[in-house]
């Protein structure tokens, strides 16, 4: 029995979408997993934060919110669950990091202290994946709880 040419064109569409789909999976996994290790420092006593907020005169218990933006928003990520509104809180977290801490210490213009790449890619890396994944939402995989804002 020969192929027609709408089923090899409909296999073709499955294969392209099921790539799709797992992209989704790996960005949202990754972005959602190396924020959510940041939020493990703020509870045991890193400072950054703290310092940051207190050098814009800001009250440093300000610093707790870490644990939505870098603790529950990656799990609903991760999770597929309003991953795009988790997402979207991340984003916010990050335009806050450099609003707050890497343009006005001029970080945003240095390299890294070993001379090799930029000094904030880190946090561009986490910014432009949590946009991304607030874009284009979960994808198929996850437990795709929350509609629109999955």
């Amino acid at each position: 029995m020969a192929i027609t040419m709408s089923e090899a064109e409909r296999s073709s569409e499955w294969l392209i979408a099921r790539r799709e789909e797992t992209a989704k999976l790996i960005v949202r996994v990754a972005v959602g997993a190396l924020i959510l290790l940041h939020t493990w420092a703020v509870i045991n006593g890193e400072e950054a934060i703290r310092d940051t907020l207190a050098s814009w005169g800001l009250p440093v218990a300000l610093a707790w919110t870490a644990v939505i933006f870098e603790g529950i928003a990656p799990i609903m990520v991760i999770l597929g669950v309003y991953a795009r509104a988790g997402a979207w809180m991340m984003t916010f977290w990050m335009v806050m990091a450099f609003a707050l801490a890497h343009i006005h210490t001029g970080h945003i213009f240095q390299l890294a202290q070993n001379g090799v790449g930029w000094r904030v890619e880190g946090p561009f890396f986490f910014l432009a994946l949590s946009l991304a994944v607030a874009m284009l939402g979960a994808g198929r995989y996850g437990l795709n709880i929350g509609g629109r804002w999955n």
